[in-house]
């Protein structure tokens, strides 16, 4: 497993709005973007639909993104909230690492031998979420995309 281009952090929060008010100015982040998804989730279990508002900023080649899971399928972000629903303080959720080559990635992923929380994908980006909790106390997404993929995603490269 390599951390090679890593570029964010990720943290689940029960408040967006609050959140971005709380990380902007903490991280010297001024602007983020935010938007609701409605995604499909391929999960080992099937397909599961989830709707999130994700918020992301970046500063430098490091990218921060706030999620706030809404609706259906929440269990892979809704673990690490906190139980009162009026503390809109964000909660490390996971990291990413930024990959090119979709072959590669997925030899990489099988070779780890670890557990896949789900994949997604749109709009010319891919993700792959794995459980690395065992090695790292975390999961790690993997993500790859086209050229157009991270223009999208804001990629300041």
């Amino acid at each position: 497993m390599s951390l090679r281009g890593f570029f964010q952090n990720a943290y689940v929060t029960h408040d967006i709005e609050r959140a971005i008010a709380l990380c902007g100015p903490a991280m010297g982040i001024g602007d983020f973007a935010a938007m609701d998804h409605e995604l499909v989730l391929r999960t080992p279990a099937g397909d599961k639909a989830v709707h999130l508002r994700v918020a992301t900023g970046w500063k430098g080649m490091v990218q921060v993104e706030l999620i706030q899971p809404v609706s259906g399928f929440v269990d892979p972000y809704a673990g690490g909230l906190p139980a009162d629903p009026a503390d809109c303080v964000p909660r490390w959720h996971h990291l990413a690492v930024r990959r090119d080559d979709p072959d590669a990635l997925a030899s990489e992923i099988a070779a780890l031998g670890l557990p896949i929380i789900f994949e997604t994908g749109g709009n010319g980006i891919a993700s792959t979420f794995v459980d690395a909790t065992s090695r790292m106390g975390h999961a790690i997404e993997f993500v790859c995309a086209t050229p157009e993929g991270w223009q999208l995603l804001g990629w300041p490269g």
